[in-house]
Formats: C-alpha cells, structure tokens, sequence
C-alpha cells in the first residue's frame, strides 16, 4: 500500500467541491462513532430505493460481495453506506463524495468492548471473546487502528479490519480524509457535525434520535488511566489520526462561522426526546432500513 508523500499541505487543494445527490454518497462507518445515528439521518434524507447498506452484522462478506456487482447494478444506487474500507468509488465508474465521522481512539475501543460482549444476538465471530477483558481485547486481537485502516483503504484481504498497521497506512488514511471527503465530522461534535452536513448537502434533518447506544455507559467511565493508556498505546495511529481530523473539521466549519449558530438551533431543535414521537420515529427508520437493507441483499 503507497503511503503517499508525507510533505503534502495538510490540508490540500485538491479536496472535492461541495456535493450534489446528482454524485455517488459513500459514507465510511467506523464502528462506534455514532455512525448508526448518522444512518438513520441518511436514511431520511434520501430515498431508502436509492441506498445500499453494508450488513452490519457481517460486514466483510458483505462489503466483497457488493465489490463484485455489475456496474449496472451498482449504477441503481447512488448512496453507499456501511462498515467499509475507503475505495467503493473505484468500482463506481463515476464521481463520489466521500462521508465519515471519527471518534477519540480510546473511547472508541472501550465503547465497541462492551457493546460486543454485551451482545445478546451476535455474529459468530464475537462468541470467541465473551470472556475476555478489555485487556484481552486490546492485546490479543488484531483490530487496533480500525480507523486508519477503513480510511486509508487498499487492504484487498477478507478482513479489512484486521493486520498489521504503519505510518505508511496513516499517511495515506490523511491523504484520503484532505483529497476526498467532503465531510470528516466528530462524534463527540455529533450535533456540529449534523449542521455542517445541512450546509454542505443541503440536509432538512427534520428530526432525529440518537440509535443504538452502548449499554453500560458506567463501566466505560470506570476503566482505569492505566489501561486507557494501554488502549492509546495501540492505537497511536488512530490517535493521530483523530488529532487530524479535528484540523480538517475546524476548516471545513471556518467559512460557516456566522450560519452555523442557526443550523446548530435547528439541529437541536430536531432532536427527539425520549416518548412517543422518538418511539414512531424510530419505527418508521426501521422500516425504510429494512427496505434498505432488502434491497442490499437482492
């Protein structure tokens, strides 16, 4: 995988103009970012017969098999989402406007341990960790770095997921992230990053609710300052990855500074509480995820 030079202006001129629904979406969902949220919001603002989703459940199969579609029936789509590696576009056979949203490394890790033993209903890969701690997780499995690895895509293996990270790899995922994504928002900037996405794609974002939040919030809190640093030490790559991201987001929001006050109030505004506008809300999101989702899997 070529890494790219690494004198490149950080942020560089060649990142994509504003996008259009008339150009390819493909949103790069890394795991635990607040992603699923952000598919929902998707799922909303276009037609669920225009997307196709990355089964969440197995998404390595899934991501190779969409792979391997005719372009015909890649051409029926025009927004791609799902835990997936950069580089759909190259088999789109026409432009793409790529979407992602980064998380703090650490906090990242934590969440996605426990939300994968606290599973009750998962795939068979996550049988095999049910007694491991977060030690375990950390040291043991070859899943450090999950985000540089999707961003700067390549990895042409089954798991893309998985192997052996470099500087060479992060090189690239920074290439990627200034050249060609529209949008590189924040998890932990969730509601900024929602009014960002209203500028720059013309979004409603009419409403929405948080989905799928990781139960045991108390124990994330509770992991100790030793193993965080454990967790950060394995996962420097993604650290710096997230220190750039922030740069890349607090420029994309410059030139917005004085709209975004009132995107920030309408973004809030949508947010749903929890009772029975949040209960159909979220039913009706099922039902178009699962036309979605069909659709996907035809």
């Amino acid at each position: 995988m070529a890494g790219g030079s690494t004198h490149r202006s950080p942020f560089a001129d060649e990142r994509p103009g504003l996008p259009t629904k008339e150009q390819a979406l493909i949103f790069v969902h890394i795991p635990k970012s607040a992603g699923t949220t952000l598919n929902h919001v998707i799922a909303w603002e276009y037609s669920p017969f225009q997307i196709v989703s990355v089964d969440g459940r197995f998404p390595r199969w899934a991501f190779r098999r969409m792979t391997r579609w005719t372009p015909r029936r890649l051409a029926r789509s025009d927004v791609f989402t799902g835990h997936m590696p950069f580089g759909l576009d190259t088999f789109l056979g026409r432009e793409a406007n790529y979407v992602t949203i980064l998380r703090k490394p650490v906090e990242r890790v934590i969440s996605e341990y426990f939300y994968r033993i606290g599973r009750k209903s998962h795939p068979l890969e996550d049988r095999g960790i049910k007694g491991f701690s977060l030690r375990d997780y950390v040291e043991k499995l070859p899943y450090d770095n999950v985000q540089t690895k999707l961003l700067a895509g390549g990895n042409q293996g089954y798991d893309f997921m998985a192997g052996r990270c470099s500087a060479a790899m992060l090189a690239t995922a920074k290439r990627n992230l200034a050249e060609r994504f529209s949008l590189v928002g924040l998890t932990e900037r969730f509601e900024e990053t929602l009014a960002l996405a209203k500028l720059l794609f013309g979004w409603k974002v009419d409403r929405y609710a948080t989905m799928r939040v990781t139960p045991g919030k108390s124990k994330e809190k509770a992991v100790p300052a030793d193993m965080r640093e454990l967790i950060a030490e394995h996962n420097r790559y993604d650290v710096e990855l997230y220190q750039y991201g922030v740069e890349l987001f607090e420029r994309t929001l410059a030139p917005y500074r004085e709209r975004l006050p009132a995107m920030l109030d309408e973004v809030r505004k949508a947010r749903l509480p929890e009772g029975a506008e949040s209960k159909q809300y979220r039913v009706i999101s099922f039902l178009r995820r699962l036309i979605i989702r069909t659709r996907s899997d035809l």
